[in-house]
């Protein structure tokens, strides 16, 4: 009976080394479930930067299509960096006798675009985004159809084919955005995306008759 009791009470409990161990292998499982949701985490940052990078990419190219479409006449004027001031002229939806014009021009500094005076969306760039992020507008241009400025080799060889009043009215718009994630903590490394989003427009009033109902 001494010798049971002996026997459990040497296997009553852990030794030094096996509280060890277990500390050990608890701390590593934290380290690493905390290195995944850190990646995790990093990667749900920069798939919503862009997200909303490609949101205000596509509402610009949306918003100038649309006023394109409808449009009689339009000029281009150089605006800073690799940009264009915009002016385009279109009738009134309602009231045909009206002519409206809209100008687009790009803030640099600011990281947006405006028609008329007014941001397109204003909730670009989000109000709060973390340190080190930066969204840049490197390219907003609009050129004519087939153009030398164009970097599409086949459009510019389909150019030439078309007849002349086709390539008076047809416009190729191109909006290209930056998306900059700067290093802050140490072994972090610096992220960017840049995309591009650009459309053809054919301006369906250059050469038709304005009828009722044709720039609704």
């Amino acid at each position: 009976m001494n010798a049971i009791r002996a026997k459990l009470a040497r296997d009553s409990g852990w030794t030094l080394v096996e509280a060890i161990i277990a500390v050990v292998v608890m701390a590593i499982m934290v380290l690493g479930l905390t290195i995944v949701l850190l990646a995790f985490r990093e990667q749900l940052d920069r798939s919503w930067a862009v997200r909303v990078m490609d949101q205000y990419g596509n509402d610009v190219i949306e918003e100038v299509s649309h006023d394109l479409r409808n449009a009689i006449d339009v000029s281009v004027s150089n605006g800073a960096g690799n940009t264009d001031r915009i002016n385009v002229k279109y009738l009134d939806p309602i009231r045909h006798t009206i002519l409206l014009t809209s100008q687009y021009r790009v803030d640099l500094r600011n990281s947006w675009i405006t028609k008329g005076g007014v941001r397109i969306d204003p909730s670009f760039p989000p109000r709060f985004m973390g340190r080190g992020e930066t969204y840049s507008i490197l390219k907003f241009r609009l050129t004519p159809y087939g153009s030398t400025l164009t970097p599409n080799a086949w459009e510019r060889a389909d150019g030439f084919a078309r007849d002349p009043k086709f390539l008076d009215a047809a416009w190729e718009i191109r909006f290209r955005l930056l998306y900059t994630r700067q290093a802050i903590d140490p072994g972090e490394k610096n992220w960017t995306c840049e995309k591009e989003y650009y459309n053809r427009v054919y301006m369906r009033n250059k050469n038709l008759i304005v009828q009722k109902g044709i720039t609704d």
